[in-house]
Parts: structure tokens; sequence; C-alpha cells
């Protein structure tokens, strides 16, 4: 049975996370995120769990060696597709995970780059007009306001703006995914392997249009 593999890229807010996680509810495939793999690395203690442990404490990257062999042992896993979510993150990734994918996948499975396509000035809106609290509540003053301005309706804690959604880091964020993103989106435009569906819908409609998306190239392989 052949595999389909989804790698989901997108800005800062875009919202690919959670339409990743909703495409793997969907379908069932297995979503590979380096951050879900090292936290279950790490609850079990493994000796690759102890050593992504040590970086994440001091708030360094993992290396991309460890990356790679975690990547190596999801795609291990048994099911009819994967969904990469938050990598790679830049080239040298993606070439690392192409010579994975080369030992790891036949002839007929099929790899497809999704692009949750969002302008910059709808992720300025998106973050900049985030707020949190201390108890963990997320608020967006536009879509989802607390009923009492600056106070969360949960625990009446005091809502602040997170050091990454203030316009100086927006701005910086945006302007790092632009120049390590578009090289990767390139190679996959190139070969014909780019899907790019709109962002700036309901979530809904951006997963139905996901779904409909991928019907059509199953369609079209058979």
């Amino acid at each position: 049975m052949s595999k389909t593999i989804i790698i989901f890229f997108g800005p800062p807010g875009s919202g690919k996370g959670t339409q990743a996680e909703m495409l793997a509810k969907k379908t069932e495939w297995k979503k590979i995120s380096t951050g879900d793999l090292f936290r279950a690395e790490i609850a079990d203690r493994t000796k690759l769990g102890k050593l992504a442990d040590k970086y994440l404490k001091v708030g360094k990257l993992v290396p991309d060696k460890v990356i790679l062999t975690l990547v190596e042992q999801g795609l291990k896993q048994k099911t009819s597709g994967f969904i990469f979510d938050g990598f790679p993150r830049n080239r040298r990734q993606l070439n690392d995970l192409l010579t994975i994918f080369k030992k790891a996948l036949k002839k007929n499975d099929r790899v497809y780059a999704l692009e949750v396509a969002v302008s910059d000035k709808e992720v300025k809106q998106r973050l900049g007009q985030r707020r949190v609290c201390a108890c963990g509540k997320v608020y967006h003053l536009v879509y989802n306001p607390p009923i009492n301005q600056g106070v969360c309706d949960i625990c009446g804690g005091k809502l602040f703006t997170r050091n990454d959604d203030k316009v100086k880091v927006i701005i910086y964020r945006l302007k790092i995914y632009r120049k390590v993103g578009e090289p990767i989106l390139n190679y996959w435009q190139k070969f014909g392997k780019l899907i790019k569906i709109n962002g700036e819908q309901p979530i809904s409609k951006i997963h139905n249009d996901i779904m409909e998306k991928l019907k059509q190239l199953k369609h079209d392989y058979h």
C-alpha cells in the first residue's frame, strides 16, 4: 500500500499546526512534529530524550543529527500516511530529509508540501492582537476578546503580550520565515509538488479545502 506524506509550511500565526492536527485526526495518518517527538522521548527517558532535554533546558536548539534520528524512527510507524509539522525548517534539513525519504519510502509513495498561505499583514493582525494570561488562557482582541478589557475571564489575572507577539519580533520572525522558507517552497514548486491553500479563511473552510485538494490528488494519481 502506497503512503502519502504531507509537509506543512506557513508563517507564524498561519494556523498550520491546527490544520496539521485536524488532518491527522481525519485521516489517522501519523503526525511527525519535532516538539511531539522530543516530548515523547523525554517522557520515556530514552538516551535521545535525555540528550534533547539537555539542550532544551538551557534554551539551545537541538542538533539536526538528533532531530533526524527521531524523524527516521518516526517514519517506521505503521500507517498509510505521515504529516510533517515544523520540519524541515531550512534547506539543509530539507536535503537531510530527502536522504531519509530515499531510504524509507517506496517508489509509489507520494510526497507533497502544503503551504497555508497568509499575508504578512494578516500575521501582524493575528499575532499583534493576541493577549495571554499567566494561567494559560489565550485571547485575541478582535476574534476572541475578554469580557473585561485587559482582564482574564477565567482567573481575573492581568493580560499581557508575549515577547514573540510584539511588533518588532513579529517582523523579524516573518523576515526569517520568508528568507529560509522560500527556497524550500521553491524546491517543491519546481517539481509540481506544492499545494497552496488560502489560510485567510475560517478554520473549517481551510480544512475542507485541504481535504478537497488531497482527494483531487488521489484521483489524479489513479
